[in-house]
């Protein structure tokens, strides 16, 4: 089968969204098939594709979003046209600004048709945010009935708190509800990476319930390259974003350490955030900061810790990362601190380690300050959320879809 997915973040950039389909992409090809993909980029890093793409045809868009728009400023005339954007023009029209491919129809559609016209398109996967890619996505499933088209929903939508959503006044928040409805009566696939979202998806849409996929989050084997050998495992450890919202929990961490001279507590973090409250809070003997390492090192330093210590904020209640499965693989316990979710009943039912509510802290915290945070390791099987395994099982159930539908595509 010839697969076109579409994701506007792609390796080599590090933003988030690009690793997901990055990653598929690879093990599509590996099972056989012909992939293309459209990413947006400045630069189209032949080189680089040539090197980690063999055999897979990356075609670039120009982004045609300037980094002032996300609030990234540089000089005094950038903060006018900012302003001019966000408080002026906005108001002239239904578009969300803080959509990065808000201006990327012409181009998309214009691709995909010349895409479709080399090599006839067997399965297209529009990935988002940005929200409106997964719109243009339809728009040409509605052009070429015959595609199998595959609409990847990462983050929550009109429901969500990213990409500006929360804010958009009531004229952009219907057009952002007509996008996600119309994604949603045309695409043949509408992808989830988690439960949650799947739920809140169909008691919106109820009959069209069928539809909606889960193909959650998943880990690549291979990049783990250390040995197997036991290790002395000490203290927690963390790697990684440190989001905005955890600041009343850092504070009573502090509060029940310093209560606990005894406790053995040790923290290490690896971080590329700002983060000076951590710094305010903690003697150095407690907690040491470090820059963000490789992926190797980190997840070698995850596996030599007693457990991995994360605090979510409640927006991220629900989001069950890829990390998850990545620390479950090295065999480390999870103790996470953060409000009831999606996160909370995995950890509990993989038996992956403790979930304590930010209101039981004071009580039910002190016993696990030393790192000893209890584990199943072999109850949960970590190896059917790797890439290799939840591909195939996507692919298998994309031929049921298309046998129903009496598509016949060749292998």
């Amino acid at each position: 089968m010839h697969f076109t997915i579409v994701s506007y973040t792609f390796p080599p950039s590090n933003e988030i969204g690009g690793r997901r389909w990055a990653k598929f992409s690879k093990q599509l090809k590996m099972l056989g098939h012909e992939v293309t993909i459209i990413c947006s980029g400045n630069d189209k890093h032949n080189h680089f594709y040539n090197e980690h793409y063999s055999g897979i045809e990356v075609r670039v868009l120009p982004k045609k979003y300037p980094n002032w728009l996300s609030g990234l400023t540089n000089s005094f005339f950038e903060k006018i046209l900012y302003f001019l954007y966000t408080q002026l023009l906005s108001k002239f029209t239904s578009q969300n600004f803080f959509d990065r491919a808000y201006k990327w129809q012409k181009s998309l559609l214009n691709e995909l048709d010349s895409v479709h016209q080399n090599k006839p398109i067997n399965v297209l996967i529009c990935s988002g945010g940005p929200f409106s890619i997964l719109f243009y996505g339809a728009l040409f499933k509605q052009r070429n009935k015959e595609i199998i088209y595959v609409a990847d929903l990462r983050d929550p939508w009109t429901w969500g708190s990213l990409y500006g959503i929360p804010n958009l006044d009531s004229n952009k928040m219907k057009f952002q509800q007509l996008s996600e409805r119309i994604t949603v009566e045309n695409c043949d696939v509408f992808a989830c990476p988690t439960q949650n979202m799947i739920d809140v998806l169909k008691y919106k849409y109820n009959s069209f319930s069928s539809k909606f996929y889960l193909l959650p989050h998943a880990y690549d084997p291979d990049k783990f390259s250390f040995s197997k050998v036991d290790v002395k495992r000490e203290g927690f450890i963390y790697g990684g974003t440190l989001y905005s919202g955890i600041e009343n929990y850092l504070k009573t961490l502090a509060g029940i350490v310093s209560k606990n001279p005894n406790s053995g507590f040790k923290w290490k973090i690896y971080t590329s955030s700002f983060y000076p409250l951590l710094d305010e809070l903690f003697d150095k003997s407690d907690l040491n900061k470090f820059s963000l390492v490789t992926e190797d090192i980190l997840f070698d330093e995850i596996r030599k810790s007693a457990a991995y210590l994360a605090f979510y904020p409640e927006t991220d209640k629900d989001l069950i990362s890829t990390k998850f499965f990545e620390i479950m693989y090295t065999g480390t316990p999870i103790l996470y601190i953060g409000e009831e979710g999606d996160v909370a009943k995995f950890i509990r039912d993989a038996r992956a380690g403790v979930h304590i509510l930010p209101k039981n802290m004071e009580t039910e915290l002190p016993p696990y300050l030393s790192g000893n945070v209890p584990f199943e390791k072999d109850f949960f099987d970590v190896k059917k959320y790797s890439f290799p395994r939840v591909t195939q099982k996507f692919v298998d159930d994309l031929n049921v879809i298309m046998d129903n539908k009496k598509v016949k595509f060749p292998n």
